[in-house]
């Protein structure tokens, strides 16, 4: 395996570096707004829209399918024609599907609108972090592709604050619309943003090869045997964190008796959590590497789980319950290694491919932790979930091992060459995933 002894690049974060970043970050921040909103307005839309348990549940569902079938289409579209454009394009997308969603009047629509709103969602991140991790120095691609997923805690801070403040005034139909306005924003600083160097560079090469052999580009050991070992990675972490969080706030307000502002306090702190879980994963693995950071992460979140579970029924209405959730949120951010990890082991042509493909397509599978939480609680409570999830956590610090340690690489020197000939380059991204 060929990892640590890679020359790290030595350019220095500047603004147009900066610029690409957050037009990243704020479009990942309104990924996780959309999620976490969406569990408390299904509260007043399951009453004005008449909807059952297993039908808010779908609606949880299908939007996590479509982020996969997302994820497929625009990661590989962010290989084809650009990072830029697919930033911008699923931005539209999600936009109009939030916006729609404000003049639903029944389930059917509630369904087709949620579908396309995921369809948007599903192409954000494979193409923002390709675009992030080929801008920013290989010394500190995992301290800045932590803080890109880090915003996803404040994502879920806003989804908290509105639909656990402002949804109760402004009523669901209202939310929806507002909720599409700040992504405007979004796209505007998104349209200055520069395209990927090394993805161009890529792009300028292929022009002057013979054409590409597609068996040879998504080969075993070039393309499957890194997605796989990803996939399962994503399909652990998603598993366990939306099987536990997606139904707390219905769970809190329908059978715990908790109002609409005190539930969404719960979701404040495991923001706060996962925030401060996610600045440190940004220092460690640049400095310890990605596998120990991931598994360590992954460990504690069992750990917090664990401890949750046994703690439940005595401390639900008392502060010190904050104590477990804390490190089970602290640690349920292990996704925030993802963004350098993923990035690390697939080639410049297929990477927003692999990418997205492994982070969507495992965030899609989760569609089924909601059809699960939903049957389950009603009838045995929440503690199962918890503690699925906990066993969840456990073996995602265990599969954190199956990775190559990347720490370093550059992402310039794991493209291969497609021509037949084995490269220098070419026998890296070999050697990195076996």
């Amino acid at each position: 395996m060929i990892t640590n002894n890679i020359p790290a690049q030595t350019e220095k974060m500047d603004k147009a570096k900066y610029k690409i970043f957050f037009g990243a970050y704020i479009g990942w921040i309104f990924d996780y707004y959309e999620v976490f909103v969406l569990s408390f307005l299904v509260i007043p839309m399951a009453a004005a829209l008449s909807l059952s348990t297993v039908q808010v549940a779908s609606v949880f569902s299908v939007q996590l399918a479509f982020l996969a079938i997302g994820g497929i289409v625009f990661g590989y579209l962010g290989d084809k024609i650009g990072r830029k454009k697919i930033l911008i394009t699923t931005l539209v997308i999600f936009c109009l599907a939030t916006f729609m969603r404000g003049f639903t009047f029944n389930y059917e629509w509630l369904i087709f609108w949620s579908a396309i709103a995921g369809f948007g969602l599903g192409g954000e991140y494979g193409a923002a972090q390709a675009l992030v991790s080929e801008t920013v120095p290989s010394k500190q691609r995992g301290f800045w592709s932590s803080m890109l997923y880090g915003g996803a805690y404040l994502g879920i801070f806003l989804g908290a604050t509105v639909g656990g403040f402002i949804l109760p005034v402004i009523g669901w139909r209202w939310t929806f619309f507002l909720s599409a306005l700040p992504i405007l924003l979004a796209l505007w600083l998104r349209k200055d943003v520069e395209e990927s160097k090394v993805w161009e560079q890529e792009i300028k090469e292929k022009k002057t090869k013979v054409k590409v052999n597609i068996k040879q580009k998504y080969g075993l050991n070039r393309f499957w045997k890194p997605f796989s070992i990803a996939l399962i990675a994503a399909v652990l972490q998603y598993f366990a964190y939306y099987g536990i969080t997606n139904f707390l706030p219905t769970y809190l307000v329908k059978y715990e008796g908790f109002e609409m502002g005190k539930a969404a306090w719960w979701l404040f702190f495991t923001a706060f959590a996962g925030l401060v879980g996610s600045f440190i994963a940004g220092y460690t693995t640049d400095k310890w590497g990605r596998r120990i950071t991931l598994s360590s992460l992954a460990f504690v979140a069992a750990l917090g789980g664990i401890l949750l579970y046994f703690t439940w029924s005595s401390l639900i209405d008392s502060l010190w319950i904050l104590l477990p959730m804390f490190f089970l949120y602290f640690g349920s951010n292990g996704a925030s290694v993802f963004g350098s990890l993923f990035s690390e082991i697939f080639p410049t042509d297929v990477r927003s491919t692999g990418i997205s493909w492994s982070l969507q397509i495992g965030r899609g599978l989760s569609a089924f932790p909601p059809l699960i939480t939903a049957a389950v609680f009603p009838i045995y409570g929440y503690q199962p979930i918890i503690l699925g999830g906990a066993a969840l956590f456990m073996m995602l610090a265990l599969w954190a091992w199956v990775f190559p340690e990347t720490k370093n690489v550059r992402l310039d020197q794991v493209s291969g060459k497609l021509d037949g000939s084995k490269s220098k380059e070419s026998k890296l991204a070999e050697d990195l995933i076996s």
